[in-house]
């Protein structure tokens, strides 16, 4: 099977994803420039420009690669049919460990998230930590471990609604999340914030 080189475009995209990563965890997304950034990267500031337009949209990139990276190996296991609420778990503390690894660049990304790129469906050819959050649900709604009155996409949102903003608390602090502290948070989502009833 013949292997498939990257094209010189994707070779310097990588090239300037690779450099970003350092110089954003160095300096932060705004303390960065696009000059250093393209000179850590071997590349003309203008060969930057011409494949990303902002900083920003270089952040957003890097997680969207890193959700790539570690997402394929939660799609085999979406087709396997695991266990829904387990794979929603581990999708979850992997997003959160690599946030945590990589602190600058997510408090960049995080606090613009629920507020960019707000299409129901993520853009074709660009892998999306949200899709892979819709199709677990999907899953556990077909399992009954999700309740099916609703598109699983708005329960995304509300997935992601409580994820985020955990994220960048445990950020702001210092305090990694934990396995625990995930199960916490899906606990909450899966049986809502309602005072129970007791049943006589």
């Amino acid at each position: 099977m013949e292997i498939t080189k990257p094209n010189r475009k994707d070779r310097s995209r990588q090239q300037i994803l690779d450099a970003a990563m350092i110089e954003f965890e160095q300096h932060g997304v705004e303390g960065a420039s696009m000059e250093a950034l393209a000179t850590r990267a071997g590349l003309t500031r203008a060969t930057v420009y011409n494949l990303f337009a902002s900083k920003e949209e270089i952040a957003f990139a890097i997680v969207h690669r890193a959700s790539t990276q570690w997402g394929s190996a939660f799609r085999r296991r979406l087709e396997a049919e695991e266990n829904a609420r387990n794979l929603l778990r581990d999708a979850l503390l992997a997003a959160a460990r690599w946030h945590s690894d990589y602190p600058r660049i997510a408090m960049a990304t995080l606090m613009r998230a629920l507020s960019t790129d707000t299409e129901m469906e993520a853009p074709s050819g660009r892998a999306s930590f949200r899709g892979l959050l819709r199709d677990v649900l999907a899953l556990g709604q077909k399992q009954g471990v999700i309740r099916s009155d609703h598109d699983p996409m708005p329960l995304t949102f509300i997935v992601l609604g409580l994820f985020i903003p955990t994220v960048i608390h445990a950020l702001q602090t210092g305090k990694p999340l934990t396995a625990g502290q995930i199960d916490w948070l899906l606990q909450l989502t899966l049986e809502g914030i309602g005072a129970r009833s007791e049943r006589k």
